[in-house]
Parts: C-alpha cells; sequence; structure tokens
C-alpha cells in the first residue's frame, strides 16, 4: 500500500497488536493516541512508525491529524481501534454514563470517519476499518447504552461505505468477542480466557480487510468471536 496506515488507539491493548501486525507486513503506521503513545515508537525505526497525540473527540485535533498525515505520506488506510465500555441496567445509568459512551465510542468515531472520507475522497481510494461490538446487533440487559453506540458505529459504517464507495475506498467493522486484554482479566476473574479472542486475532483480521484479498468485502461488520467452546 502506498501512504501510512493510521491506526487510533494504539497505545491500547488492541491498538498495539494492531501496530505490530501492520509492522510485521511492511507498512508505515501513524500511531495515534494519549497515555502510553510515546512507548509505541520503540516498536520500530521513526521511517516505520511516527507517532501523533490527538483527542479523536475534538474537530481540530483530528482535523490537524488528518491534515499533517497528508502533507506528510498521504493516507493508504484508517483503523479505528478508540472505543470504551460501561455496564449497567438504563434505570441505574448516569447521565455521565451515557455521556462518556456517546464521546468516547461515536464522537470519535463520527470525527475520524469525516476526515478519513475527505481524504479517501481526495486519494481516490483507501480502507477503513473500525471496531464495533457484536452487542451492536442485539441488546442485551445491562449493555443498553454500549450497544447502542456500537451499533451506531456498524450504521456509519454501512452508511460512509456507500457513500465512497464511487471513489474505489472501502469501509468495514470488526465485532470481536471478548478479548484476552489484562483489563479483561482482571474485570472478570472467574471467568476462561481461553474461551476469549485474542488481540492478535483481531488485529490479523483488521490488516486482511484492508488487503487487495478483500477488495470485495465493503460495508461488512466481520465479527470475530475467538474459539467457540
Amino acid at each position: 500500500m502506498n501512504g501510512r496506515v493510521l491506526i487510533t488507539g494504539a497505545a491500547g491493548a488492541l491498538g498495539r497488536s494492531v501496530v505490530r501486525q501492520f509492522v510485521a507486513a511492511g507498512e508505515r503506521v501513524l500511531a495515534v493516541g494519549d497515555r502510553g503513545i510515546a512507548e509505541i515508537a520503540s516498536m520500530a525505526p521513526p521511517d516505520v512508525i511516527k507517532v501523533h497525540r490527538a483527542d479523536l473527540t475534538v474537530t481540530s485535533e483530528v482535523d490537524r491529524l488528518f491534515a499533517a498525515a497528508e502533507e506528510e505520506d498521504g493516507l493508504s488506510a484508517v483503523v479505528h481501534t478508540v472505543g470504551g465500555f460501561r455496564w449497567g441496567k438504563i434505570a441505574d445509568l448516569s447521565d455521565d454514563d451515557w455521556s462518556f459512551l456517546l464521546k468516547v465510542n461515536l464522537d470519535s468515531t463520527f470525527r475520524v470517519f469525516r476526515a478519513t472520507a475527505r481524504a479517501f475522497t481526495k486519494a481516490k481510494g483507501g480502507s477503513l476499518v473500525a471496531v464495533a461490538s457484536p452487542a451492536g446487533l442485539l441488546g442485551e440487559p445491562g449493555m443498553g447504552a454500549y450497544a447502542a453506540t456500537k451499533a451506531g458505529v456498524i450504521r456509519l459504517v454501512e452508511s460512509l461505505a456507500r457513500e465512497l464507495a464511487p471513489v474505489g475506498a472501502r469501509v468495514n467493522a470488526v465485532l470481536p468477542g471478548t478479548m484476552d486484554t489484562a483489563a479483561n482479566r482482571a474485570a472478570m476473574p472467574g471467568a476462561d480466557p481461553g474461551k476469549w479472542v485474542t488481540t492478535d486475532a483481531v488485529a490479523s483480521v483488521i490488516h486482511f480487510l484492508t488487503t487487495s484479498a478483500a477488495s470485495a468485502v465493503n460495508g461488512a461488520a466481520v465479527q470475530v468471536p475467538g474459539p467457540i467452546l
């Protein structure tokens, strides 16, 4: 691919796996994040990985990020891994819980998608992959607010895929099952991580969706459940 691969949430558990996957495939990466993002730069030489701090819920910061990327190397792909989780029955959720999920899951996605759409329209091509969740397909008790925001991500993917198809760009979502991360192990000490999907496995699917081998895949919500045990 020509240009860099912009990866948001690069310092997170999944983000780190995605960065490693693309670097191993010989791609140049623009890693975006906040806390811990400086550590990502040490994963490869500076010509391979460049890092950028940005609050993706702030339009001006997203616009600066994409302007810098286009001026320097251009973008061949964008992977949006940023997201957050709050559990709670609707009657018990606070306004802060609702606002948090909207901001992290939907506001960041909308702003990244808008900037990506403009960049890919100008470049006449590109691949965007966003991380959603199976929760976005069906609401469950305690998951209503989270499910609503992840359903919104899927709908944005479907709409943008159709909007960008005429310029040769593709937009897809991956829907991982519970991922085997340190945070999830701490939050669910009684669960069996052997039934969870690894972040490396999810990263592999994300990388595939950006390649020419996936040229026929557009507007899809690809579930990555992990082992079915």
